[in-house]
Protein backbone atom coordinates (compact mmCIF):
# COMPACT_ATOMS: atom_id res chain seq x y z
CA UNK A 1 0.00 0.00 0.00
CA UNK A 2 1.40 3.72 -0.82
CA UNK A 3 2.38 5.36 1.88
CA UNK A 4 3.54 8.54 -0.09
CA UNK A 5 1.56 11.59 -1.86
CA UNK A 6 4.22 10.60 -4.72
CA UNK A 7 2.66 7.38 -4.97
CA UNK A 8 -0.99 7.97 -5.51
CA UNK A 9 -1.06 12.36 -7.03
CA UNK A 10 -2.35 12.25 -10.31
CA UNK A 11 -1.37 15.50 -13.18
CA UNK A 12 -1.75 18.85 -13.30
CA UNK A 13 -3.66 21.13 -15.40
CA UNK A 14 -2.29 24.82 -15.89
CA UNK A 15 -3.98 27.60 -17.08
CA UNK A 16 -3.70 31.17 -18.03
CA UNK A 17 -4.94 33.48 -15.07
CA UNK A 18 -6.90 35.68 -18.20
CA UNK A 19 -8.81 32.91 -19.27
CA UNK A 20 -12.56 33.46 -18.75
CA UNK A 21 -14.46 31.45 -16.16
CA UNK A 22 -16.66 29.87 -19.20
CA UNK A 23 -13.67 28.50 -20.86
CA UNK A 24 -11.96 27.37 -17.32
CA UNK A 25 -15.12 25.51 -16.70
CA UNK A 26 -15.47 24.04 -20.44
CA UNK A 27 -11.66 22.51 -20.25
CA UNK A 28 -12.32 21.43 -16.63
CA UNK A 29 -15.35 19.58 -18.41
CA UNK A 30 -13.81 17.99 -21.23
CA UNK A 31 -10.82 16.89 -19.34
CA UNK A 32 -12.74 15.39 -15.66
CA UNK A 33 -11.11 17.29 -13.66
CA UNK A 34 -12.40 19.11 -10.71
CA UNK A 35 -9.43 21.76 -10.56
CA UNK A 36 -6.71 24.14 -12.31
CA UNK A 37 -3.99 25.42 -11.71
CA UNK A 38 -2.53 29.21 -12.23
CA UNK A 39 0.55 30.92 -12.00
CA UNK A 40 0.86 34.46 -11.05
CA UNK A 41 3.46 36.80 -9.66
CA UNK A 42 2.03 35.76 -6.22
CA UNK A 43 2.82 32.29 -6.64
CA UNK A 44 0.14 29.13 -7.61
CA UNK A 45 -3.30 29.84 -7.36
CA UNK A 46 -5.90 27.08 -7.40
CA UNK A 47 -9.24 26.97 -9.17
CA UNK A 48 -11.77 24.78 -7.74
CA UNK A 49 -15.77 23.57 -8.93
CA UNK A 50 -16.70 24.70 -5.83
CA UNK A 51 -15.58 28.17 -6.59
CA UNK A 52 -17.09 28.63 -10.15
CA UNK A 53 -20.19 27.33 -8.08
CA UNK A 54 -19.95 29.52 -5.01
CA UNK A 55 -18.41 32.58 -6.58
CA UNK A 56 -19.70 32.61 -9.86
CA UNK A 57 -23.25 30.29 -10.13
CA UNK A 58 -24.58 31.48 -6.94
CA UNK A 59 -23.69 35.10 -7.21
CA UNK A 60 -24.84 35.36 -10.74
CA UNK A 61 -22.11 36.81 -12.66
CA UNK A 62 -21.34 36.16 -16.00
CA UNK A 63 -18.78 33.28 -16.58
CA UNK A 64 -17.41 35.53 -19.97
CA UNK A 65 -16.54 38.30 -18.09
CA UNK A 66 -14.58 36.65 -15.03
CA UNK A 67 -10.93 35.61 -15.12
CA UNK A 68 -9.75 32.82 -13.36
CA UNK A 69 -7.66 34.78 -11.69
CA UNK A 70 -10.28 36.98 -10.31
CA UNK A 71 -11.60 33.98 -8.07
CA UNK A 72 -8.99 31.44 -7.56
CA UNK A 73 -7.36 30.88 -4.19
CA UNK A 74 -3.45 32.37 -3.72
CA UNK A 75 -1.21 31.29 -3.03
CA UNK A 76 -2.27 28.17 -2.85
CA UNK A 77 -1.87 25.75 0.32
CA UNK A 78 0.17 23.08 -1.04
CA UNK A 79 1.82 19.14 0.17
CA UNK A 80 5.44 17.93 -0.43
CA UNK A 81 5.44 14.90 -3.08
CA UNK A 82 7.44 13.21 -0.28
CA UNK A 83 4.97 13.90 3.07
CA UNK A 84 3.03 11.21 4.10
CA UNK A 85 -0.61 10.41 3.18
CA UNK A 86 -1.92 11.23 6.54
CA UNK A 87 -0.37 14.80 6.62
CA UNK A 88 -2.44 14.88 3.31
CA UNK A 89 -5.49 14.01 5.70
CA UNK A 90 -5.06 16.32 8.12
CA UNK A 91 -4.63 18.92 5.88
CA UNK A 92 -7.85 18.20 3.89
CA UNK A 93 -9.46 18.07 7.36
CA UNK A 94 -8.43 21.34 8.98
CA UNK A 95 -9.25 23.11 5.95
CA UNK A 96 -12.06 21.68 4.57
CA UNK A 97 -9.60 21.10 0.81
CA UNK A 98 -10.61 18.74 -1.35
CA UNK A 99 -7.31 19.02 -3.07
CA UNK A 100 -4.04 19.90 -3.07
CA UNK A 101 -1.25 20.91 -5.23
CA UNK A 102 1.73 18.71 -4.86
CA UNK A 103 5.35 20.16 -5.06
CA UNK A 104 9.00 19.09 -5.47
CA UNK A 105 11.50 20.89 -4.99
CA UNK A 106 9.67 24.03 -5.34
CA UNK A 107 8.03 23.15 -8.63
CA UNK A 108 4.75 21.84 -9.01
CA UNK A 109 4.83 18.40 -9.92
CA UNK A 110 1.08 16.82 -9.56
CA UNK A 111 -2.38 17.39 -7.53
CA UNK A 112 -3.36 15.05 -5.01
CA UNK A 113 -7.27 14.96 -3.87
CA UNK A 114 -9.59 13.31 -1.26
CA UNK A 115 -10.45 11.10 -4.00
CA UNK A 116 -7.12 9.59 -4.75
CA UNK A 117 -6.91 9.00 -1.25
CA UNK A 118 -10.29 7.34 -0.81
CA UNK A 119 -9.07 5.39 -3.86
CA UNK A 120 -6.22 4.20 -1.76
CA UNK A 121 -7.59 3.08 1.02
CA UNK A 122 -11.09 2.01 0.59
CA UNK A 123 -10.29 -1.35 -0.94
CA UNK A 124 -8.18 -2.33 2.12
CA UNK A 125 -10.67 -1.25 4.48
CA UNK A 126 -13.69 -3.34 3.20
CA UNK A 127 -11.37 -6.13 2.88
CA UNK A 128 -10.50 -5.61 6.65
CA UNK A 129 -14.22 -5.51 7.48
CA UNK A 130 -15.18 -8.77 5.10
CA UNK A 131 -12.00 -10.40 7.00
CA UNK A 132 -13.38 -9.82 10.61
CA UNK A 133 -17.30 -9.93 9.61
CA UNK A 134 -17.69 -13.04 11.96
CA UNK A 135 -15.17 -12.12 14.76
CA UNK A 136 -16.88 -12.35 17.98
CA UNK A 137 -16.13 -10.00 20.72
Amino acid sequence: MANKIREIMHQHTFVQGGMVIKDVAALMSKKRIGSVLIKTDKGVGILTERDITGKIVAAAKDPKKVSAEDIMTCPAKTIDADADIYEACKLFSENNFRRLPVVEKGQIVGVVTTRDIVRQFVPQLIKDVYHFKDFRF
